[in-house]
């Protein structure tokens, strides 16, 4: 302890700054987890949230924008299929907020993807299963 104590006092004495600024770190949907880094970057799944960086069919867009259940890129009429198949019970695959039962909440979810692709990711393996990063 003496010894970095030393050394900081050294340091300033020399006019050198002895703070550290590692700059601002991008976090759109204010989940704790940086984009970069975060397999749902427009909807929170960080550690807050029972859908905390779930990914269930490890195609690197969590569950909880994830609404491509058949890993084509499109959320479809087969996707529909496979949700009603799980809806009012249970299943990781179609459960998008993380709570253990597939609700009206995870339909909407479904129905906000529905006609296009599933959610962004800032993961460059995103698409690709498995995603490993």
């Amino acid at each position: 302890m003496k010894l970095k104590l030393i050394m900081l006092v050294s340091l300033v004495a020399f006019g050198f700054a002895a703070t550290a600024n590692a700059g601002n770190v991008a976090d759109v949907d204010s989940d704790l987890v940086p984009d970069s880094f975060d397999n749902c970057d427009v909807a929170s799944n960080g550690p807050n949230e029972g859908s905390n960086q779930v990914d269930t069919d490890t195609d690197g867009y969590g569950n909880a924008c994830d609404a491509d259940y058949d890993n084509d890129l499109a959320v479809t009429a087969a996707d529909f299929g496979i949700f009603l198949g799980t809806f009012g019970g249970t299943g990781a695959l179609t459960d998008h907020d993380g709570d253990g039962s597939i609700t009206a909440a995870d339909f909407g979810v479904f129905l906000g993807q529905f006609g296009g692709a599933p959610g962004s990711s800032g993961l460059a393996c995103a698409g690709v299963v498995p995603c490993t990063p």
